[in-house]
């Protein structure tokens, strides 16, 4: 599953609007907005780094793991990841 599709199914699951979970995670040191949380639930920006994630994860009850191999999946570059997958 995609990076966005996890984001974005258990958003909607959380029953949470992207403005509360900004405010939760601005309660564990993550300052970023709605804003942003919509960019990374529609795929407009790059995946959210490793602490970020992790954060969003823990807000929203879901595993921290899942959520960060989606991200790095979509960031490191189709050879390196053809490359992973032979080895």
């Amino acid at each position: 599953m995609r990076y966005t599709e996890i984001l974005k199914a258990n958003i909607r699951a959380s029953d949470l609007s992207l403005s509360q979970i900004a405010r939760r995670l601005e309660k564990k040191g993550i300052n970023i907005d709605k804003s942003y949380l919509s960019k990374l639930q529609n795929g407009k920006i790059a995946p959210a780094g490793e602490r970020i994630n992790d954060a969003i994860a823990e807000v929203l009850g879901i595993d921290k793991l899942e959520l960060k191999v989606a991200a790095y999946r979509e960031k490191i570059p189709q050879d390196v990841l053809e490359k992973l997958l032979i080895s």
